[in-house]
């Protein structure tokens, strides 16, 4: 109870000290100062939450000690509360991850990180137990390390990744894993409980081998693993907005907001602002909305099927559009039009092809207009249509082409470079993988997926 009451306190706290002096300047003769010094308050807010998160962690944990704990131990509720300040911190700071700008909060917590190592939204880590090679790269909703409760014992484990190893999104990599140097594990995957090799490749759950897949090698060391200083500080000049851009539109949003209600308090009763706090909401949700389309066709113009190195500014500004989807446009507004028809008219003004009485309940979706879907297509819960891939440090992206009346079930993963004939469905928590093409009328379901239509896997 006392984690429970507390636990809100925390962003409140980080955003304390901006607030205080915006309302300071407030009151000065120019009311509009916080449009000024908004940018400033969210560089607070990123910087004070990530030391409080930091300070909790050692306070509460201190070096955190592979082992098996009573789960009715003290130090359970310790590691429960730090946890949940974890995933806080993907709520309110997500745009600092796959940045440069985390890894020294990772150290700062304990984990042990290579060289030019990048790690996206990862969650579920216990940092003293984290242990990443040069140059390996963890990409999106990776689960790192999430501790074991079974039989009234929680288990935590180091976990070890190698040198120029690449987690690929939504991977699951359990406590005690060891995973050599060059390995790929797949999207939606996690290693085989068996010692692995070096340079080996693993897809599913459970696991199998990949006996080859395709690699990059177009690009100069430079752009892939060896950047110079130049890119390495034009990268820190761009990060920089990335992770306070989304933050500094939620502040002026807000205080637009709330400059609208104190500017009408007097002139309206109560009950009346009660009942236009939706339209003014909506409007600001609207604004939201207008302002991430905006960014994209300023910044992108329109996305084509390409390949570009990591170290690259076109990789950089799309991170850019991508924390303001996730994190200032999605949590804002865009959430609540998950699963109406409302959220299709926003996807197609962002580039995406999306026919009529199309059901989407996700908002997964980022080189939109590499993105067609069909007539009376239904995309259910936290879909993604990913057209985006990192392998080799180099991101790779294509079409995904979905035709009229096909299903996507709840979480399942469509790659790039692939096609779904009319009719044909996936499954929950499957993975249709790049470069395939479902058949018409046709059933699938796994990781990857395997056609329910027939007794023998069928690849497009």
């Amino acid at each position: 109870t006392l984690g429970l009451f507390t636990f809100p306190l925390l962003p409140m706290v980080a955003f304390f000290p901006g607030m205080v002096v915006m309302t300071h300047l407030n009151k000065l003769d120019d009311y509009y100062y916080y449009l000024v010094l908004a940018p400033l308050v969210a560089v607070s807010f990123v910087l004070f939450i990530s030391l409080e998160i930091a300070a909790l962690k050692w306070l509460l944990l201190g070096r955190i000690k592979p082992g098996a704990y009573p789960l009715h131990d003290s130090f359970c509720f310790r590691k429960w509360f730090f946890d949940r300040t974890m995933t806080l911190s993907l709520d309110v700071i997500g745009p600092l991850y796959s940045t440069l700008y985390l890894a020294p909060w990772y150290r700062l917590l304990g984990a042990n990180l290579g060289r030019r190592a990048e790690i996206s939204t990862a969650s579920f880590v216990s940092p003293d137990c984290l242990n990443i090679g040069d140059e390996s790269f963890v990409a999106d909703a990776v689960s790192l390390g999430a501790a074991r409760i079974r039989n009234g014992f929680l288990t935590i484990d180091q976990i070890t990744i190698g040198t120029r190893t690449f987690i690929g999104n939504s991977a699951l990599i359990p406590i005690g894993a060891t995973i050599p140097d060059n390995c790929l594990i797949g999207c939606l995957s996690m290693p085989p409980s068996a010692a692995i090799s070096n340079g080996s490749s693993w897809l599913g759950s459970p696991p199998f081998f990949l006996p080859q897949r395709q690699l990059t090698t177009g690009f100069p060391p430079e752009l892939t693993f060896r950047p110079t200083r130049r890119l390495i500080a034009l990268r820190l000049f761009i990060e920089f907005f990335r992770v306070t851009l989304p933050s500094t539109c939620f502040i002026v949003l807000t205080n637009v907001l709330l400059s609208v209600f104190l500017l009408i308090r007097e002139e309206v009763h109560v009950w009346q602002m009660i009942l236009l706090f939706p339209l003014i909401y909506a409007t600001a949700g609207l604004a939201a909305a207008l302002l991430l389309i905006a960014f994209k066709w300023l910044m992108m113009g329109r996305y084509h099927p390409c390949e570009r190195p990591l170290w690259s500014p076109f990789v950089w500004r799309t991170e850019v559009l991508t924390a303001l989807l996730d994190n200032f446009a999605s949590p804002f507004f865009l959430d609540l039009m998950a699963g109406t028809p409302f959220i299709c008219w926003f996807f197609r003004l962002l580039g995406a092809k999306i026919g009529r009485r199309v059901y989407l309940d996700t908002t997964e979706l980022t080189e939109f207009d590499l993105i067609k879907i069909g007539d009376d297509v239904a995309i259910n819960l936290d879909c993604t249509l990913q057209t985006h891939l990192f392998e080799d440090r180099v991101m790779k992206m294509s079409t995904i082409d979905i035709g009229a009346g096909c299903s996507l079930g709840s979480m399942s993963v469509v790659l790039y470079d692939t096609e779904m004939d009319r009719g044909s469905s996936i499954g929950e928590l499957s993975l249709v993988m790049k470069g395939e093409s479902l058949p018409a009328n046709t059933h699938w379901s796994g990781i990857p997926s395997q056609n329910l239509d027939t007794t023998k896997w069928e690849r497009g």
